[in-house]
């Protein structure tokens, strides 16, 4: 590119960023070859050759083009793009991977993320790399407006009493935390807590590095059909977990067969009757962990 054009390309490029800069995202790749995403302009190295996407929004699959295609213009109300055009393909690099960088509040030991569910309920969570679920406070999920009834499937945990418990489980439709975007997360459902939780189930879908020295938390994004071991975005511990929980609800069940009361027949058929309709609720929440399981590549011996 001739250098006027390159300086015209370059102006265009930071005017976008300067008008955009509460609505965008931002893109560009370091010295090192990784690639980083924000939206805060101010993040931005000077010099960098930046890529702005207009919206929040997940970007979508990229139509392909040949080499020579004319690049489309950009459409009514959209802002200018710089991009650095692709090596052909036979000489293509593999693509880097995304970095997102998040700057949390500490509080003591803790980290704290505010995040976004559903692209409109807000609610913060905790960081817990090692926690085995996600939960959420029981008020967010109404707001969400999850309709919570008998049929909701459950898990068991262990509340701050010590004492395992038995608590809804949810799928909140997406979760956003600055530039991070995660669809479909499961949530366990605590009415004790005001605050959320964010465990492996998570933070699966990255690796993570924590910068405590600058506040960052660093989420590169991985391809979690490339991982072993990880299957719908949970590990060996988690699915073994699911399925005895319930093969174990259904065991209890059956055995309560055993011990019908003796009081009257009306007293002992509504007992059975109670029974069998327990075992009908958890028979169907296994049949659903096994399609999910089954969809996700889960080996049969973990279930």
């Amino acid at each position: 590119m001739a250098p006027k054009l390159l300086a015209a390309a370059l102006c265009a490029a930071f005017c976008a960023l300067a008008a955009g800069a509460r609505a965008d995202l931002y893109r560009w790749v370091d010295g090192q070859g990784r690639v980083h995403v924000t939206d805060d302009v101010s993040q931005v190295p000077r010099g960098a050759k930046v890529i702005v996407d207009p919206t929040r929004k997940p970007p979508g699959p990229a139509a392909s083009a040949s080499a020579s295609d004319e690049p489309a213009p950009p459409a009514a109300g959209h802002q200018a793009v710089m991009a650095i055009a692709p090596a052909p393909e036979d000489s293509a690099p593999a693509a880097e991977p995304v970095v997102h960088i998040l700057r949390y509040q500490r509080a003591g030991q803790e980290i704290s993320l505010d995040a976004t569910l559903a692209d409109r309920v807000h609610c913060e969570f905790k960081v817990d790399t090692g926690a085995s679920i996600n939960t959420i406070p029981a008020a967010a999920v109404k707001e969400l407006g999850i309709d919570i009834d008998k049929d909701t499937p459950t898990i068991s945990v262990v509340g701050i009493s010590g004492k395992p418990a038995r608590v809804p489980l949810v799928m909140v439709p997406s979760v956003r935390i600055g530039t991070v975007y995660v669809e479909n997360v499961e949530m366990a459902v605590l009415d004790t807590m005001g605050t959320g939780l964010l465990g492996m189930p998570f933070f699966n879908h990255f690796q993570v590095q924590i910068d405590p020295a600058e506040g960052e938390l660093r989420l590169t994004e991985i391809d979690l059909d490339k991982v072993d071991g990880i299957y719908g975005g949970m590990g060996e511990d988690a699915w073994r977990q699911r399925f005895a929980q319930l093969h174990h609800r259904l065991a209890l069940i059956r055995k309560a067969r055993e011990k019908v009361p003796e009081e009257s027949a009306t007293v002992a058929e509504l007992y059975l009757q109670r029974l069998d309709e327990e075992e009908a609720k958890v028979q169907g929440q296994l049949d659903a962990l096994e399609d999910r399981a089954q969809a996700a590549g889960v080996p049969p011996s973990w279930r």
